[in-house]
This record gives C-alpha cells, structure tokens and sequence, in this order.
C-alpha cells in the first residue's frame, strides 16, 4: 500500500479545513467589530433634550396650548372668559345648573363636593365652543345662579359675544357705548327654565388685533417677581420687553385676580411668547370699594325677585332699574 499517496490526498483536505475555520473566525471578529461600532456610533450621536423649567405652548384652533403628559397639547384658554355660580347637579360629567363643562388634569376641584353643593367655576371657552372649567370650589354667598361673561363684541344688533347670542331686554343695562370688537363684561342671570337674562353688559378695553397674533383673555392667579401664573396656565417667567398697559394705555402694575388680554405671538424663530399684557379688570381689591360684594334683589315685583350678589360699583346702575337692596325675602 502506497502511503505517501494517502498523505497527499489529506493535505489538501486538511488544508481546506483549515482555510474554512480561518474564514469563519475572521467573519465572526469583523461581525462583533461591527456590532460594537453600530453601538458606539449610536451611543455618541443621541443627544437627550436639555430641561429648560419652561412650558412648551404653541397656538392651535384659537387657543394657547401647553403640552402636557404623552406630547399631547391641551388648550389653557381661549378668547372669551367666564365664572359661573349654581347648583352642582352632576360630577360625572360635571354639570352646574343644566350647563355642562369640560375639565382637565390641571383643573382646581376643592375637596368633598357634593352634587347639591352651590359652586362657582371659573374656566374659558375655546374656539370650538367648550366651557372648560379651571377651578370649582364652593361659592361663599347663597345667590341665584348667574354667570359673568368676558369676550369680544361680534354684533349689537343683535347682540353676540363671542359667538354667543344674548337677549336683550329693556331692563338690560347697557353702560356707556359699546360697539363691534370693544372687550366686554355681561352679567347673566340664570332663570328656572334655562333661559339666559342678560343683566348688564359693562365695556372693559377696545383693542386692536396685532396680525399674527393671538389675543386671548386669561385670569391672573398669582404674581411673583417676573413670574406670573395665569388661572389654568403653567407658571411663565415673562421676558424684560413685555409690555403691561392698563385700560388706558398706560404702565400698568401685574397682580392676582386681574382679568388682563394677553398677546400671544410666534417669534422668528418659531418659539410661543408673550409680548403685551392689557388689564381690563383691575382686581377687586385694589378699587375704592376694596371688592365689597353687595347683595340685591333682582326684580322684588316679579315672583319674589332673585337674590344677586354684585360689585358695589353696579348697585345704583341696578337700583335706577328697580332693584333692592338685601337679599330678597
């Protein structure tokens, strides 16, 4: 038997063995090479986002939005305003003397409400006519139910602010002239059947629409500093060249429980800011009569009348139309 062919015959199957392996093993090096590149090349180009502490809002639908958990953008007001005070009837979903409103995460709801409870909400109405409420607590005065309404004159003949239609009658207290795009306040009285009595519409501001912008009516909660804290916003801390005017134009002084128009406008560089602050309202505590709610009596002559409680500064406006003073009997 010839061995020396046999050993011929194995080299090159050895060889070829070998040559594989050889092949496998660098495929595999340049495979965990590559994995381990992938993974460094990934870990160096994630940049995470930076907090800044400051909310992210953006216009949409009419309405200044913040976002919020998830990337969703809830709205936090609108171009209109309004405080409610009734009888609780629903919680789920909540509903105060027939008028249903929309709430929120952020919503202030005092503690152990109660369906029969007499409440007051506070919140705004959005562009696609949504009441959202941003607090209920429990009113401080038994009252019929009412509602004050804040928002830009569409029409006075007939009369529509902001897109609501009111009634008016020749009780109706019409103070001072009043036309188209002038920022009002209109007290309502809620009658049993559901229908709206239109008490008084007040003129607040006329103001001029800046292109671009949005305007929209907010409640002041809290001042601190630069910081300021509108009723349903985020905490804003407001640049050095935002303007703050009073009704009349002129420098005016931020604080809590101001109704004020705010200008919400998009700067170059697509961020959300705020560049002017106009007070229609002061708050109550800074007028002469130092916030004093005065009850009336509302049409004594008719069914009894209905008991209202109004600002001071409206009692003669009210008693040259036959109301009494005190609550009714």
């Amino acid at each position: 038997m010839n061995t020396n062919y046999k050993s011929v015959v194995r080299w090159p199957l050895i060889i070829g063995y070998l040559g594989i392996v050889v092949v496998l093993l660098a495929c595999a090096t340049v495979g965990s090479g590559s994995a381990t590149a992938t993974i460094t090349e990934t870990a160096t180009t994630t940049v995470l986002p930076t907090p800044t502490g400051e909310p992210q809002l953006r216009l949409e639908d009419g309405a200044v939005k913040v976002q919020g958990e998830n990337d969703t953008w809830i709205p936090v007001t609108g171009e209109s305003t309004f405080e409610l005070v009734g009888e609780l009837q629903s919680i789920d979903p909540w509903m105060v003397t027939g008028n249903t409103f929309a709430t929120r995460d952020t919503t202030q709801i005092a503690e152990g409400l109660e369906v029969g409870d007499l409440v007051r909400v506070k919140g705004v109405i959005l562009e696609d006519a949504t009441w959202l409420a941003n607090s209920i607590e429990l009113a401080e005065e038994q009252t019929d139910p009412t509602i004050i309404l804040i928002g830009k004159v569409d029409s006075i003949d007939p009369w529509v602010v902001h897109g609501i239609t009111l009634n008016i009658t020749p009780d109706t207290v019409i103070n001072g002239e009043i036309t188209p795009d002038m920022i009002v306040l209109v007290e309502i009285l809620l009658l049993e059947d559901g229908a709206w009595e239109v008490l008084s519409i007040t003129p607040l501001s006329h103001f001029t629409e800046i292109p671009g912008c949005l305007t929209v009516m907010a409640t002041i909660e809290s001042v601190n500093g630069n910081e300021i804290k509108l009723l349903g916003w985020p905490a804003i801390t407001l640049g050095e060249d935002v303007d703050i005017e009073n009704e009349e134009g002129g420098e005016g002084t931020l604080s809590a429980n101001q109704h004020v128009l705010v200008v919400v406008c998009t700067s170059e560089d697509g961020q959300v800011v705020i560049t002017k602050i106009i007070i229609v309202k002061p708050e109550e505590d800074s007028e002469p009569t130092n916030g004093k709610k005065v009850l009336i009596c509302h049409k004594p002559d008719k069914k009894g009348g209905h008991t209202l409680s109004i600002a001071e500064p409206a009692v003669p406006a009210h008693l040259a139309h036959g109301d009494k003073l005190g609550p009714c009997p």
